[in-house]
């Protein structure tokens, strides 16, 4: 192995930062230099500009030793956002745990989905995990939706509420296995982005997916389990003509439809995400 792939004293932030990119592009993590610089930044809390303009700083053993570690664990596949201990979405900045899954991009889809609404009034999101989408809605809608948001998992609201606190943005939080825990309550809009990965689906082994919860993650041998569920008792907690949106899988398009029309929703249409694939079914109580 070359001497540059490994760490010594008086090192600097941009020695350091090379061997880093190295040892994961090595490895066949294809966001290498961004992820060397992301965990330098965290571990230093230098931004990714001063990095730059304080390369020649040398780096304490300390800091040496745990970015040795990180990239080692970053190298297994471990997720950067769970090294963190956080990730952005919709521009905020959300703290996530090995509770919770982390939010994607195609996610926001859902998010526009909502906004393009323009609901008044009591808004629901289940399946909150670290809260992202309620969160998110909550940020645009403000004081014109009073909004809620339910998880199984009691640890995923702990990560909720602590962000819903370090944002300022008021939710009210529910333990909750989908609807059981929420009574006659009715909304003016519900959204979901519910496990929908088939059982045996081999994505379940690559990426970031095996370190997140399969709980949240998979549904049934067709994925859709979670999905016929929500569909079917959203309907007693929808006000009249009020919208039930949930995420689903780039192929699950026509099968979701199909589930939404078979209990009687209106309007039924699905969105597709930034890819130009089927990702969010909308569908609007008779």
């Amino acid at each position: 192995m070359d001497s540059y792939l490994f760490y010594t004293s008086f090192m600097t932030i941009f020695e350091a930062l090379k061997i880093s990119r190295k040892k994961l592009s090595d490895a066949g993590i294809e966001s290498a230099s961004l992820d060397a610089s992301l965990i330098l930044s965290h571990l230093t809390h230098l931004s990714k500009v001063q990095l730059i303009t304080h390369d020649s700083d040398e780096l304490s053993d300390d800091i040496l030793n745990k970015l040795n570690s990180l990239i080692d664990k970053r190298i297994t596949g471990y997720p950067i956002a769970y090294i963190l201990g956080y990730k952005e979405f919709w521009g905020l900045k959300l703290k996530v745990t090995e509770d919770t899954l982390i939010p994607r991009p195609d996610t926001e889809i859902i998010v526009q989905c909502a906004l393009d609404c323009k609901v008044k009034g009591s808004i629901l999101d289940m399946g909150t995990g670290s809260g992202a989408i309620i969160l998110a809605l909550k940020s645009e809608y403000r004081d014109n939706v009073e909004a809620f948001a339910c998880d199984f998992s009691e640890k995923a609201l702990e990560v909720a509420k602590e962000n819903s606190k370090a944002l300022d943005l008021e939710v009210t939080f529910i333990h909750s296995d989908w609807f059981s825990n929420l009574v006659d309550k009715k909304f003016s809009l519900i959204v979901s982005n519910p496990p929908y990965i088939e059982e045996n689906d081999p994505h379940l082994t690559k990426t970031s997916l095996p370190y997140e919860p399969i709980s949240a993650l998979t549904s049934g041998a067709d994925g859709l389990n979670d999905i016929r569920i929500i569909c079917r008792n959203a309907l007693a907690h929808l006000k009249t003509d009020a919208p039930l949106m949930i995420e689903h899988g780039y192929n699950q398009g026509p099968s979701v439809r199909d589930i939404f029309v078979s209990y009687g929703y209106k309007n039924v249409e699905t969105v597709i995400d930034f890819a130009g694939n089927d990702r969010v079914t909308v569908g609007y109580k008779r």
